[in-house]
């Protein structure tokens, strides 16, 4: 399908057209994608697993977890998968790319053009990531911050409009399998201490995903409202 993002009235709107497609514990009928594109979908979805698959061991290792720990609990054993074309705006001022967020998941992998657009929030400023040729940018998400109780951080993103030429992208989030979306995300257990208490409540997997449905309008972190308050009869 192709979307926008926005379907109402604003002052400032998201400019980009977009094709999706959900790998529901990593299987899609390939009859859902277009043939146009089928071929190259499948393709750069086998590659993302493999990158999944080492990004969830170097995590799990960095956290003093067994390094199957992430792949084991299955958070990102599903994809949602984003082909975003940009195209050159011709009033930048009142269009955004993508509006200022967080990813409500666990991880998301990022391909981008030399063209551009990406910023993160990083102390009050925003900071241009800059393409590099083959990288990918990888983004921890609001989940993964929940799940590691603060040790992994979500940034704040954006992709702002520019007069020259389109913009491409390609964005894979990471969610948990089919079961683990039928379940509950708390801190992991390992990694509270006396001197590390739990900062998030655990929290059902759909109930968050439909918090942020309603709150991403307003364009503020919804992780503030998981928080435990400690202070509470």
């Amino acid at each position: 399908m192709t979307i926008n993002g926005e379907f109402r009235r604003n002052h400032v709107v998201n400019w980009r057209d977009t094709l999706a497609c959900t790998f529901l514990d990593d299987d899609l009928d390939p009859e859902d994608v277009p043939p146009v594109c089928r071929k190259e979908v499948f393709d750069y979805l086998e590659n993302m697993v493999k990158v999944r698959g080492l990004l969830a061991e170097g995590l799990s290792e960095a956290l003093g977890l067994d390094k199957d720990f992430l792949d084991g609990i299955e958070c990102m054993k599903s994809k949602y998968f984003l082909c975003l074309y940009y195209p050159a705006s011709p009033e930048p001022e009142l269009t955004f790319g993508s509006f200022r967020h967080q990813d409500a998941t666990f991880m998301t992998a990022v391909l981008q053009d030399n063209m551009g657009g990406l910023q993160v929030l990083y102390q009050d400023n925003w900071i241009d990531v800059k393409p590099i040729q083959g990288a990918l940018v990888i983004n921890i998400g609001q989940l993964m911050q929940l799940i590691t109780n603060d040790k992994f951080k979500c940034v704040e993103h954006r992709v702002v409009s520019s007069y020259n030429g389109p913009r491409l992208s390609i964005a894979c989030f990471f969610t948990p399998s089919s079961g683990g979306q039928m379940k509950s995300y708390g801190p992991i257990k390992d990694l509270l201490f006396e001197t590390n208490p739990q900062i998030y409540k655990e929290v059902p997997y759909a109930d968050y995903i439909n918090f942020h449905q309603i709150k991403i309008r307003e364009r503020i972190p919804i992780l503030p409202f998981f928080k435990v308050r400690y202070n509470e009869p």
